[in-house]
C-alpha cells in the first residue's frame, strides 16, 4: 500500500473512533440528564387554549403537557415499566395500590396518586412520610407533569413520556 493510502485509511479509522466516543457520550447524556425545572411564569398554571374547530366543551392541551405514560426509570428490577394514567394510578407499599413497593423502605403504604385533570396528568402526594418529589422539588398539593419531568417516590423515579 502507498504511504497516502495508509494516511488515508488512518484519517478515516480516527474519525470512526471519535464518531464511536461521540455516540457513547450522547447515551450516557440521555440516561443521567434532569429536565430542567420549571422556573417560568407559566408553570402548572399554563393557558389551555379552545379552538374554533374544537368539539364543544374541549380543552386543548399544549404539546409539552401531552403526557400518555410514565415509565419506571430505577430501580432496575422495575425500570422500563410503564403505565398509563387514564384511570388513577396508585403506588405505595400496601398490596392494594397499582403499583406495590413492598420492598422499598421510603416508601409509604399509600405514597402518590397519578391521575388526569382537565387532559392533564397530575400527581399528588398521599400524605407520605417521605414525600413525593418532582424535579427534585418536593410537592405538597397536587402537581401537573410535563413530558420529561421525573417523579421519585421512595427510591422509585418514574418519568413523564409521550
Amino acid at each position: 500500500m502507498t504511504d497516502q493510502l495508509l494516511g488515508v485509511l488512518k484519517i478515516v479509522l480516527l474519525l470512526a473512533l471519535y464518531l464511536f466516543f461521540a455516540r457513547v457520550l450522547w447515551a450516557v447524556w440521555d440516561e443521567v440528564r434532569v429536565p430542567a425545572l420549571n422556573r417560568s411564569a407559566q408553570g402548572a398554571g399554563a393557558p389551555k387554549t379552545v379552538t374554533s374547530d374544537s368539539p364543544a366543551g374541549a380543552v386543548k392541551v399544549s404539546r409539552p403537557y401531552r403526557v400518555a405514560r410514565m415509565k419506571v426509570i430505577t430501580p432496575a428490577p422495575l425500570r422500563g415499566f410503564t403505565f398509563t394514567t387514564d384511570q388513577p394510578f396508585t403506588v405505595g407499599r400496601a398490596a392494594d395500590n397499582d403499583m406495590c413497593l413492598d420492598d422499598d423502605e421510603f416508601a409509604s403504604s399509600h405514597h402518590a396518586r397519578f391521575f388526569t385533570r382537565d387532559s392533564r396528568t397530575c400527581v399528588e402526594d398521599l400524605a407520605s412520610t417521605n414525600g413525593t418529589f418532582v424535579n427534585n422539588n418536593r410537592i405538597d398539593q397536587s402537581a401537573e407533569l410535563k413530558i420529561g419531568d421525573r417523579v421519585q417516590i421512595g427510591s422509585v423515579i418514574v418519568e413523564a413520556i409521550k
